[in-house]
């Protein structure tokens, strides 16, 4: 209690000053290095996550899905469309996915600043107040301010909190802050509070209703132990009806905005599979059902990946020293969690059981109120743990850091992935493409470039192209005005793919290519004219370097693919895999070959569909230093997969640094090579 509260006589409300001061800490309270921690968090987060998006390193699927729910929903274009096509959401509504009331708490901070760096700040914000209200819940129900400064640092640091953090935005960000609030006033008897912010939690998305109910059941377990159940059942009675409430709600409102519902199939556990083949998506109960018509699947699903799965979970429970695993409350918030993860997800959605992107917060609060209850039951045993010393107190604060270093290392759970280095003028190139296109056109463009075009009402993009493909089957196809990607981005994740897949045999027919340069494609519904540039008037020339190709015989070094020795029909190097439109073009191939002849040591050849096959190539012999070796090709319709490929032919020393392709015009000619594609 403050200083200034002292001096006010009891029921005293003094003036508006004097009460905002009397909230404050003392001065030297332990507080305020919490809120210190907490604002330093919150700073760095904002910078960090900004930087990030700045970068193109954001995703669709989250942020730009949220962006577009919040300013579709504000342009009155529709509620909460976040620019997905899934065939079981004709109506384009997240609500038809998953049920969340909380979210609409962003809305109004988003009307004030409708920008996607509004919901990074309010995601950091949040989670660092989360910081602040978890000290709060230590330091009322521990007697030692050290020892929840340790519980608090545990958390501040921990690194799936960490990774969570860094990943886009989610609503699941209220969950641990109002969960916390919630177990404060229960253990203040504050029934009403206490529901209320239950209520609120429940509210955040349907999928937390289920590690809840486990919490209540954990709350009437621990209530009967302490001999405090009469005391405590109108509370626990209350959250069970709460959770009652909550599942049905969402069941109802997901129903409305839904055609059907259920897993899609593709993330199934892989015992499973044979099963539920031929369906698009599952229910949780036809799959329980499946196991239990066959007792023997649930060994196998449990027990499949299950290295991987115990890795991750005892790196999930080191930073609270698996104390959680010995509490009923976080143990029985776990239990319907991991059954869901371990036994009906598999490798294709390994994000479960590895406590990936935001998956850990719907987790982590109840861990650390485990860990809260387990400590406050242990304190009363040792008094050492009571009242740690100041040794004690680094000891422990020491090996708490320590260990969510090797969590982090264990999992890879909370590692930042460093921002690639700023290329602005490519920025600045797909800035530009993107300036270029109608604000009001309907618009398709890759996962990662998404979050950028958001707002714009008429946005979308896709999921994957399995999704895509099933929503287009189901109900129509879609034909926006544009197609916006770009090869050069990200090269090394499928998100340009995407779209020139699902695509591709409307490219070049349907959609012309109207505008590249530097791996950036602008396709236009029913153009036909000639190929612009973006920030200049030729379009330029596609580079991929070796770091975009996959090798065969071939070594990295220093930013080049070396061979020095090998068998004829080896594959030095092959990819990227990229999609051409109809026209005619010429890949210039930079190459060093070296040998002791004068035969040809390597051939460069084009490749592309879907048997990969052969469309033009040539034969390199040894020369002096570096030469460029010019494949000229043509293609008759949009080729998807097109590799720029090195295959041995004789002994020799062969180095690559990379392949130019330059767009010569649409009209189809005679490959250089003699043959017609």
């Amino acid at each position: 209690m403050s200083k200034l509260t002292e001096t006010l006589t009891p029921g005293s409300t003094g003036s508006a000053t004097e009460r905002l001061f009397d909230a404050l800490p003392e001065r030297g309270s332990p507080t305020w290095y919490v809120l210190g921690l907490a604002l330093a968090l919150f700073v760095g987060f904002s910078i960090y996550t900004s930087l990030m998006h700045a970068r193109f390193q954001t995703t669709g699927a989250d942020l730009g899905a949220y962006t577009h729910m919040f300013s579709s929903t504000l342009q009155g274009e529709g509620w909460l469309q976040h620019g997905k096509y899934r065939a079981s959401q004709p109506y384009g509504s997240y609500w038809g996915a998953h049920f969340s009331l909380t979210l609409l708490l962003f809305l109004p901070l988003f009307a004030l600043v409708p920008s996607v760096y509004t919901l990074l700040v309010a995601k950091s914000f949040v989670l660092a107040a989360s910081v602040v209200v978890l000290w709060l819940v230590a330091r009322d129900r521990l007697d030692s301010d050290r020892l929840a400064g340790i519980v608090t640092v545990s958390y501040a640091f921990n690194p799936f909190l960490w990774s969570a953090w860094s990943f886009d935005f989610q609503e699941q960000v209220l969950i641990p802050p109002l969960l916390f609030a919630a177990y404060y006033f229960y253990q203040r008897d504050r029934s009403v509070l206490f529901l209320a912010f239950l209520a609120l939690v429940l509210f955040t998305n349907e999928f937390v209703i289920f590690p809840v109910a486990g919490f209540v059941g954990g709350l009437f377990v621990a209530a009967a132990v302490a001999g405090r159940l009469k005391k405590r059942s109108p509370a626990i009675l209350g959250a069970g009806v709460l959770v009652v409430v909550a599942r049905v709600v969402s069941s109802a409102v997901i129903d409305r905005y839904s055609v059907f519902g259920g897993l899609p199939t593709y993330v199934v556990a892989e015992p499973l599979q044979p099963f539920i083949q031929g369906m698009g998506r599952v229910s949780l109960v036809d799959l329980a059902a499946t196991v239990l018509a066959n007792p023997l699947l649930l060994v196998d699903s449990a027990t499949f990946a299950v290295a991987d799965k115990l890795l991750f979970f005892a790196a999930f429970m080191l930073p609270v020293m698996f104390l959680a695993l010995f509490d009923e409350l976080s143990l029985a918030a776990l239990v319907p969690y991991l059954g869901f993860a371990w036994v009906f997800t598999g490798e294709a959605k390994a994000v479960y059981f590895e406590f990936g992107a935001h998956y850990p917060l719907y987790l982590l609060p109840f861990i650390y109120i485990g860990t809260i209850h387990a400590l406050h039951r242990l304190s009363k045993r040792f008094d050492g743990l009571a009242r740690p010393s100041r040794a004690t107190f680094s000891g422990l604060l020491s090996a708490v850091l320590v260990l969510c270093l090797v969590s982090g290392a264990a999992s890879g759970g909370g590692h930042l992935s460093v921002p690639p280095p700023a290329d602005d003028d490519h920025r600045e190139t797909l800035e530009t493409a993107i300036d270029s296109i109608p604000e009001n056109a309907s618009l398709i463009a890759q996962n990662d470039i998404y979050p950028h075009v958001a707002t714009r009402p008429n946005a979308s993009f896709i999921v994957s192209p399995g999704t895509f493909g099933a929503y287009e089957k189901r109900w129509h196809p879609v034909m926006p005005d544009y197609l916006l990607v770009d090869t050069q981005l990200n090269p090394n994740a499928p998100w340009s793919r995407a779209v020139q897949g699902t695509y591709a045999d409307r490219l070049g027919d349907e959609y012309g290519l109207y505008r590249y340069q530097d791996g950036i494609q602008v396709f236009k519904r029913g153009y036909d004219g000639p190929v612009r540039g973006i920030k200049q008037t030729e379009p330029g020339a596609r580079r991929y370097d070796a770091a975009s190709m996959a090798t065969g015989t071939g070594e990295r070094k220093e930013g080049t693919i070396v061979s020095t020795n090998g068998s004829e029909g080896d594959y030095i190097w092959f990819g990227p895999y990229d999609t051409l439109t109809p026209g005619t073009y010429t890949a210039t191939f930079r190459v060093d070959v070296s040998g002791s002849g004068s035969d040809p040591v390597v051939t460069v050849d084009v490749g592309g569909g879907d048997d990969h096959g052969r469309i033009a190539s040539e034969q390199v012999a040894p020369a002096s230093g570096w030469q460029n070796v010019s494949v000229r090709f043509t293609l008759n319709e949009t080729t998807s997969d097109v590799e720029f490929r090195g295959i041995r032919e004789d002994d020799g020393r062969v180095a690559f640094d990379g392949v130019r392709v330059s767009y010569e015009s649409k009209n189809a000619t005679t490959n250089a090579s003699g043959g017609s594609s």
